[in-house]
């Protein structure tokens, strides 16, 4: 039966001595787990709220999170998930045996894909020229220019099912590693956020079917952001062991590095 490997690393208790290695890593690791959930916590409402302040049309939703690339918050949507998907492909990679960093390399990479191979774009007239042909239509990348606007979302669609499925089971696995230490409620969060993540996905699939929308909201939107939402959640309650031993760190000097 596959084990995942022991945690090689020991988390240090006290994390005001920066001449340790140990303390570096430590500070580092809840540096990248709290930007990435943080990022992914906030994205969807830097949307909304962003294009409703530079359109200046009331607060509206998109069909998909990925529908923005096509908006006023193009660069916001590259540069936001440009981080996710770098941290995501560079977490723990001093520890390439584990498990959780072979999932969060496969994640970002994903959401890289997802980034630089949009999808289609949103609320063509039936009959519209697609990106590919010739004059160039209106709002295509050049990616899409090049390979053709159906092949591109085709990738991106695939990407992103890698990308949701890669955080569902990097949960899974922190919610192993929570049990294995001890943690049974942190267990029980982590493998939740997971569970959430794979119903959202089926939610999207189904509700896709049947056309369940919800007002403005389509069942991809919803899926997307409830999938986003609970893995942020899983990375920020993930650190808050760490963070009982930092913030009192910060509330006195910390040692001077030689």
């Amino acid at each position: 039966m596959f084990a995942p490997p022991e945690d090689t690393f020991v988390r240090p208790d006290d994390l005001s001595d920066l001449r340790d290695p140990k303390v570096l890593f430590a500070r580092s690791y809840l540096l990248i787990r709290t930007v990435v959930g943080v990022v992914g916590v906030l994205l969807p409402f830097v949307f909304i709220v962003g294009e409703a302040f530079f359109l200046r049309a009331g607060v509206h939703v998109r069909g998909s999170i990925s529908a923005y690339y096509h908006t006023s918050m193009r660069d916001i949507f590259v540069g936001g998930l440009c981080v996710v998907g770098l941290l995501l492909a560079t977490y723990m990679a001093g520890q390439r045996k584990r498990p959780d960093w072979w999932l969060s390399l496969l994640a970002g990479i994903a959401v890289l894909g997802v980034v630089f191979f949009p999808t289609g774009r949103p609320n063509l007239a039936e009959g519209a020229p697609r990106c590919g042909t010739t004059p160039e239509p209106s709002g295509c990348s050049p990616v899409q220019q090049q390979f053709g606007e159906t092949q591109v979302a085709t990738v991106h669609f695939a990407c992103a099912a890698v990308f949701i499925l890669s955080l569902a089971a990097i949960c899974f696995y922190f919610a192993y590693r929570e049990r294995r230490a001890g943690n049974t409620g942190a267990a029980k969060l982590q493998r939740t956020s997971g569970f959430v993540i794979v119903a959202a996905v089926v939610w999207v699939v189904v509700g896709g079917l049947l056309h369940w929308d919800v007002g403005e909201l389509t069942p991809l939107y919803i899926g997307e952001v409830v999938s986003v939402w609970a893995f942020g959640v899983s990375w920020l309650t993930g650190n808050r062991d760490l963070w009982r031993r930092v913030v009192p760190v910060l509330m006195r000097p910390a040692a001077k590095i030689a």
